[in-house]
């Protein structure tokens, strides 16, 4: 599985990413997971080519353990 999360450097959103990697690598072995800097406040997750989250569009941040379970759906 690839993950990748998608975030603001803008404000300095990478240590939610690196957080949500960390939650992501204890929940899936099979997991390949891939950090790229955006803008805008942007924190999207794209799995597989499949965007399961997106801050710009729910106007929030994932709340702990909300990815994982949108990936198991």
């Amino acid at each position: 599985m690839n993950v990748s999360i998608k975030y603001c450097v803008v404000w300095n959103y990478e240590p939610r990413a690196l957080s949500l990697r960390e939650e992501l690598d204890l929940a899936f072995s099979d997991i390949i997971v891939e950090h790229v800097p955006g803008a805008r406040g942007s924190f999207e997750v794209i799995v597989d080519d499949m965007l399961v989250f997106s801050k710009l569009e729910l106007d929030r941040f994932p709340n702990e353990g909300e990815v994982i379970q949108l990936i198991k759906e």
